[in-house]
């Protein structure tokens, strides 16, 4: 499956919206266009194609045609035909194979709390797919109204209703059988794994508290996150520790207990293998609390 992957900021920005009744016989003009026009079939079909690739995009099916790229009708409607359509703008958005071992969960590279600029993120929605029309249609008509009213209020709304189109597109990506479980146990050992910093990592309680073989949840988890359990929860004991060197004036020894390092010398290692720094010198620099 091909895919669009939106590198976030900027946000999308959506342009317009409009749903209609393309009559029998009716074909899509010839264009470039300057925005990516999203569309979803309600009934009947629409005949398009986007270089020479051709889609036909049945009831509950979705295309994107991606800005700058000539589309066009290659055969008309053979009935009444409802469509829906948006147009969005977004830089660097471009098409690829689907990864099927993109990470979700993944956490972002190891931030301080004292951040100024915001976090990278990523929406990835498919190019051409079936989606749920029951569960989306109630969202576009919510966005077709706000848009037929549009004020400088209604204008940012409108916007944030477009961005959970998005997530729900997204998330259509890894609802097939076989991903779902594979994400769901990936989820609940990353869950696992956070509840118990503090303690002394153990794969056959954890094998024994899920009720699946520690391999087959490390699998699940690499999958969801990009990481093994240790490394995952090296890196959640980091962050953690961080919060705390920043937040706090408990002892560095206290912390790196609290974060499931019993012993400070391996505590002061792991931390400036993963940050440059020592807690010490992590603290003195980010430290919000000044001391009377």
């Amino acid at each position: 499956m091909q895919t669009l992957e939106l590198n976030i900021p900027p946000f999308p920005q959506i342009a317009a919206i409009g749903h209609g009744i393309w009559k029998r016989g009716m074909i899509h003009a010839q264009r470039v266009f300057g925005a990516h026009d999203l569309i979803i079939c309600g009934s009947g079909a629409l005949f398009i194609e986007e270089g020479d690739q051709r889609y036909e995009i049945r009831p509950g099916c979705m295309l994107v045609l991606e800005a700058g790229k000539r589309h066009g009708g290659f055969r008309a409607t053979e009935e009444d035909t409802e469509v829906y359509w948006i147009h969005y703008q977004h830089d660097g958005a471009a098409a690829e194979a689907l990864n099927q071992d993109q990470a979700p969960g993944k956490p972002l590279l190891p931030r301080s709390s004292q951040e100024i600029q915001p976090s990278p993120g990523k929406v990835v929605i498919p190019k051409f797919a079936e989606v749920d029309l029951n569960e989306l249609r109630p969202l576009l008509d919510r966005m077709l109204a706000l848009y037929e009213t549009l004020t400088l209020a209604r204008s940012y709304e409108l916007h944030i209703e477009f961005g959970r189109l998005l997530l729900r597109l997204q998330q259509s990506l890894y609802s097939s059988a076989s991903r779902s479980r594979g994400d769901r146990l990936g989820e609940l050992a990353a869950a696992y794994i956070a509840d118990r910093l503090e303690s002394p990592f153990d794969s056959a309680a954890m094998e024994r508290d899920l009720h699946y073989h520690f391999d087959y949840l490390s699998r699940c988890l690499k999958q969801y996150t990009g990481l093994s359990p240790l490394a995952y929860r090296h890196r959640l004991q980091i962050e953690r520790a961080k919060r705390l060197l920043a937040h706090s004036d408990e002892p560095l020894a206290r912390i790196g207990e609290r974060c499931g390092f019993p012993d400070p010398s391996y505590f002061a290692r792991l931390f400036k293998r993963e940050t440059s720094l020592t807690p010490g010198e992590y603290r003195r620099r980010h430290n919000v609390i000044q001391s009377e």
